[in-house]
């Protein structure tokens, strides 16, 4: 009796690669998005504990809101800040110099001890967070603010700190449950940022080729210290220097031009005399309305 083998036939074979590539198009986008869910969680837990330095600190000073660091933030974001504090050689954001100015993050150090906590897992320095773009979505690029090029001397950073906070105390918070304190700026620096409500040198999250690190939006972390996700990825660009280009940038905003005022989640107060170490003429003047 012949013995007959059995085998697949090259329909078949194609058949199943085809089966086995569909199913790889279907669940390879759902591994994708379990991926960045975990990261998102990872970078909410961050944000708690940043939060939860801030109260800290408040109740350690006079229930005031932490420095932004305005004495350290030029165009460089904190890059040239060099120190023995708070260890050896230090270079960048997390440095106190001599006459005890610090950043915003520096300050916050001794309640949070991990730096690892400053970086989102899903931040990254692609194209789009290098100053790409042109007209109002062109920014000052230093790309050395990008590098880490040191790690025993510098510190990376993904977070951003909203200058509104700067120089009150918890009382001048009109709403902490709709007041963000902090949020991302989707790239990993060792230089730092501020966003100072209305001045037109805050990148972060205000203009249109900005990087939405999850799933097209970002993790707010808000005055009383609770953290949610908000998708801004329908926020346009806009000058500060009219009220047709703030309105550009959507209602997260806020506008404390308009009359009356209409306070926002990133901007409820005017913020007084801040140039963030800007000296031109133009610079000061975005903090006035027209």
């Amino acid at each position: 009796m012949q013995r007959r083998n059995s085998a697949f036939t090259l329909i078949e074979l194609l058949v199943v690669i085809a089966i086995i590539a569909i199913l790889a198009a279907i669940l390879f986008p759902v591994f994708a998005q379990a991926r960045e869910k975990a990261r998102a969680v990872s970078c909410t837990s961050n944000e708690k504990q940043i939060g939860l330095s801030i109260i800290m600190y408040s109740q350690d000073y006079d229930e005031m809101y932490v420095d932004a660091g305005l004495e350290v933030f030029n165009f460089d974001n904190g890059l040239d800040v060099e120190s023995d504090l708070p260890y050896k050689n230090c270079k960048g954001w997390p440095c106190t110099r001599g006459d005890g100015a610090a950043t915003f993050a520096a300050r916050l150090m001794p309640y949070i001890k991990s730096y690892d906590v400053w970086v989102c897992p899903s931040a990254n320095n692609s194209g789009v967070n290098k100053g790409a773009g042109t007209g109002n979505d062109a920014w000052y690029s230093n790309t050395g603010s990008f590098e880490l090029t040191d790690p025993a001397r510098e510190k990376l950073i993904s977070y951003w700190y909203n200058v509104c906070f700067h120089g009150i105390g918890e009382a001048g918070v009109d709403a902490p449950a709709e007041r963000v304190i902090l949020t991302e700026t989707g790239r990993r620096r060792v230089a730092f940022d501020l966003n100072s409500g209305r001045d037109g040198y805050a990148r972060a999250s205000k203009w249109s080729n900005y990087y939405r690190p999850h799933t097209d939006g970002v993790n707010l972390l808000f005055a009383d210290s609770h953290v949610k996700w908000f998708r801004d990825s329908g926020m346009g660009s806009g000058s500060d220097a009219t009220d047709a280009g703030r309105g550009l940038r959507g209602i997260p905003h806020g506008d404390m031009c308009a009359n009356p005022p209409k306070p926002g989640y990133l901007e409820f107060r005017f913020v007084p005399n801040y140039n963030g170490g800007l000296t031109s003429s133009a610079d000061q003047e975005s903090n006035h309305c027209p």
